[in-house]
C-alpha cells in the first residue's frame, strides 16, 4: 500500500473548522476543484462532480464526531488507484488553531506509486488551501 498526506495550519477553533470539514456532503464548498455533492444511501455515500464533469462516488466508513476524523472509500473515481481510504482529521493546536490532515492509502493502477502520490497531494493541497482562505476570510 502507498499512502498521500498533507496538513495545513489554519487560524480557528477546531470546532470552527470541523464544522466545515466534517459534513460528508461540504467538500464542494471548499474544494474548488468540484462543482457539486449529492448525499444517497442514508448519507452514507457521496456523489462528487468535477469541473471537467467526472464523477467520484465515496462511501462514508467511519464518522468520529468527538475527534473530528472520518475515513471514506472510493466506489468510482478517475484516479490511477484502487483501493483507496481517505481520511479528513481536524486537530485542536490551542484555541484559536487547528491543524486539518487529509491522507489516504491506496495501491496505484498503471502509475508509479510517486506518480499516483504526487497526483493526490496535488488535490490535497489545493483544496487545504482552498479551505483555510474560505475560513480565516471569515
Amino acid at each position: 500500500m502507498a499512502s498521500a498526506s498533507r496538513s495545513i495550519e489554519i487560524a480557528a477553533p477546531a470546532e470552527r473548522v470541523w464544522a466545515v470539514v466534517g459534513g460528508f456532503d461540504n467538500l464542494p464548498l471548499w474544494l474548488k476543484l468540484l462543482t457539486n455533492s449529492s448525499l444517497e444511501d442514508g448519507g452514507r455515500v457521496r456523489r462528487l462532480v468535477a469541473i471537467d464533469g467526472s464523477v467520484i462516488v465515496e462511501r462514508l466508513l467511519s464518522f468520529d464526531e468527538v475527534a473530528r476524523r472520518y475515513s471514506y472509500s472510493h466506489v468510482e473515481a478517475p484516479d490511477p488507484v484502487t483501493d483507496y481510504v481517505g481520511a479528513m482529521m481536524v486537530e485542536e493546536i490551542d484555541s484559536g488553531r487547528s491543524r486539518v490532515t487529509w491522507s489516504s492509502s491506496f495501491v496505484p493502477a498503471g502509475v508509479t506509486e510517486a506518480e499516483a502520490a504526487t497526483q493526490l497531494e496535488t488535490v490535497y493541497d489545493q483544496g487545504l488551501t482552498d479551505l483555510k482562505s474560505l475560513i480565516e476570510r471569515g
